[in-house]
C-alpha cells in the first residue's frame, strides 16, 4: 500500500489525468480474455494470472491518489506482473531478461512499466517477430541507472520529437515518465534508438543522502540533472 503524501489539489489532478491516460483498455480486455481462456486450459496458471492482473491494477489505481516514490523492487514486481500477462498473448515470441544489480533506491511508480510496454507493443509487436526486452539496474558514483532495451524495430528519434511538437503529444507513456522523473526526483530520461535494430531507454536517478532515501520521496533535496 502506498503511503499518503500531501500535494496541492491542482498537482494531484494533473497526475490523476496522466495516470488515467496511461491505462490501456485494450490491455485490460486482452488480459481478462487470456485469463478466461486459461481457466479451461490450466487452472493453476489462471490462478497466477489473476494475481498478476490484480497486482498490476492495484498499482495503477493507487497511483491515482499517491504522489511520491517507491522502492525499485516494487516497480520491478509490477513490471513482472505486467509481462506475465503479456507473455500469455505473445508466448515465446517475447523474452524478458532481468539484470538487476542494484535495488537500494526509489523511483516514481509506473515509471518502468510503461517503457517495458512500449518496448513490447511498439518495438517487438509492430515488427511481427520474436524479440527480447532487457531490464537492468546499475549504480555509478553519482546516480542509479535503470535501462530498458529491446531488439525491435526502433524508431527515428528526430521524427518522434517533431511529432511531439506538431501534435502536442504530451501524455504518451514516455512523456509521462519523463515528467515524473524530472518533477519527482530531479532525474532524467535518455533515449537511443536505431531503426531496424532496437531502442534503449535509460532512467537517470540522482543519488540522495542515505537518511532521505526513503519511501515517499517528499521533501528531498535532489541533485540537479543535466539533460543529455
Amino acid at each position: 500500500m502506498f503511503p499518503s503524501v500531501q500535494e496541492p489539489d491542482e498537482v494531484k489532478e494533473i497526475e490523476r489525468k496522466r495516470v488515467i491516460r496511461q491505462i490501456n483498455p485494450h490491455f485490460i480486455f486482452n488480459a481478462l480474455a487470456a485469463i478466461r481462456v486459461m481457466t479451461k486450459i490450466d487452472a493453476n496458471m489462471a490462478y497466477d494470472l489473476i494475481y498478476d492482473f490484480s497486482k498490476y491494477m492495484k498499482t495503477v489505481f493507487q497511483s491515482l491518489t499517491y504522489w511520491g516514490n517507491i522502492p525499485i523492487k516494487e516497480e520491478i514486481v509490477n513490471v513482472i506482473s505486467y509481462t506475465n500477462l503479456e507473455k500469455v498473448k505473445f508466448g515465446n515470441n517475447i523474452t524478458i531478461c532481468l539484470d538487476i544489480e542494484e535495488t537500494d533506491f526509489v523511483i516514481p511508480p509506473l515509471s518502468v512499466q510503461p517503457l517495458v510496454e512500449n518496448a513490447i507493443v511498439h518495438g517487438l509487436k509492430k515488427g511481427g517477430r520474436k524479440g527480447t526486452v532487457w531490464i537492468r539496474s546499475r549504480e555509478t558514483s553519482s546516480e542509479y541507472l535503470v535501462q530498458i532495451e529491446d531488439d525491435g524495430i526502433g524508431f527515428d528519434i528526430a521524427a518522434y520529437r517533431r511529432r511531439l511538437i506538431e501534435e502536442s503529444m504530451k501524455y504518451g507513456g514516455l512523456q509521462r515518465v519523463k515528467y515524473q522523473m524530472e518533477r519527482q526526483i530531479s532525474g532524467g530520461v535518455e533515449i537511443k534508438s536505431i531503426v531496424g535494430q532496437g531502442t534503449v531507454v535509460t532512467l537517470h536517478i540522482p543519488k540522495i543522502p542515505k537518511q532521505n532515501n526513503r519511501r515517499g520521496g517528499d521533501g528531498h533535496e535532489h541533485k540537479s540533472y543535466i539533460g543529455r
